[in-house]
């Protein structure tokens, strides 16, 4: 079979011109695929902010978190190690258990921690503290549809607080701590450190220094199928001074009065802490405190109550303030032996 000239050039026309129809429709197809990946990353990057959080340990007793979280320094009035590491080398040898529970309205997060006795070994002292962090009980309704949206995550962490006493007014103190952050997706492990002092010249007054967040902490963030991934970063690090003062020293002190600075590295300005703490009679404590930040605008108000009896006490705080983590309630139970 024999092709004309004419033939032959009208062949290659039509031929050209598939191939220009082919060119352009896979052009369209890339446009078409580009534009779609550019959506995507567009969607994961412009996740809410609501979305995303990071899963802060709640390291402060029930009675510090009412006194604005201003007992930095707060000796006699056995603060978590959390606060500072150094408090437990100056504490007398009594054994006390603490238990503490904690829920955060936002996100509908549950806490709980269980603080063992101090083991002093001459001036050494030692502290361990356990606890978990999951999800609330749904069936109690916690949360309405203005909340945050709740993760699917449980964390593990436990705490292990040295303190050496070079005097009985004088103490220093390192605590480290380790997670276990997971859910059906992932798993994290994170680690971190706090560094405490604590100066005692006089039975009605202390003063305490603490450096926080050596290490890494877990996150979350909720993607748009409901899955919440998990994730670490490095910790806020903050740097606080405070002190406290009793009144009077003799019988029944009737009145306590925390106060501390604290900077955050990376935040606008000092968190100015207050904390009193009124005991009209030895069964009843009333309790109130603040948090200031002037140049960040927040006033951050908490308060709290405490039932004292002969080997511990009953106490709770709650944060009304509805403003990041600023809006959850905490139950704390002593005892002392």
């Amino acid at each position: 079979m024999s092709w004309s000239y004419s033939e032959f050039l009208e062949s290659s026309i039509d031929m050209k011109n598939r191939l220009k129809n082919t060119n352009q429709a896979a052009a369209i197809l890339l446009i078409i695929i580009s534009f779609g990946l550019q959506t995507v990353a567009q969607a994961q990057l412009s996740t809410p902010e609501e979305n995303r959080g990071v899963l802060n340990i709640q390291q402060y007793d029930t009675r510090s978190l009412s006194l604005g979280s201003a007992t930095v320094s707060d000796l006699y009035g056995r603060a978590s190690i959390g606060i500072n590491p150094a408090l437990s080398g100056l504490y007398s040898n009594d054994i006390l258990f603490q238990a503490h529970s904690n829920h955060n309205w936002n996100t509908n997060l549950m806490q709980y921690s269980l603080i063992l006795p101090t083991i002093p070994i001459e001036n050494h002292h030692f502290t361990v503290r356990i606890g978990l962090l999951n999800q609330g009980y749904d069936q109690l309704d916690f949360i309405d549809n203005t909340q945050l949206p709740e993760p699917d995550v449980k964390l593990y962490h436990t705490e292990v607080a040295y303190a050496y006493a070079f005097s009985d007014v004088f103490s220093m103190g390192v605590q480290q701590s380790l997670t276990y952050t997971f859910n059906d997706d992932a798993q994290y492990w994170t680690y971190f450190a706090d560094f405490g002092l604590i100066y005692s010249p006089a039975e009605n007054i202390s003063y305490g220094l603490v450096f926080r967040g050596l290490g890494h902490e877990s996150n979350y963030e909720i993607i748009e199928t409901g899955v919440t991934t998990l994730g670490s970063q490095l910790m806020e690090q903050a740097l606080e001074l405070g002190a406290t003062f009793r009144f009077p020293i003799e019988e029944r002190t009737f009145m306590s009065l925390s106060f501390a600075n604290e900077k955050r590295f990376g935040e606008n300005g000092v968190w100015y802490k207050g904390g009193l703490e009124l005991l009209p009679t030895s069964f009843l404590a009333i309790r109130g405190g603040i948090l200031l930040n002037f140049r960040q605008d927040r006033f951050i108000p908490r308060t709290g109550i405490g039932l004292n009896f002969k080997h511990g006490s009953l106490n709770y705080m709650i944060a009304p303030h509805n403003m990041d983590d600023e809006y959850f309630h905490q139950l704390g139970l002593t005892f002392q032996f």
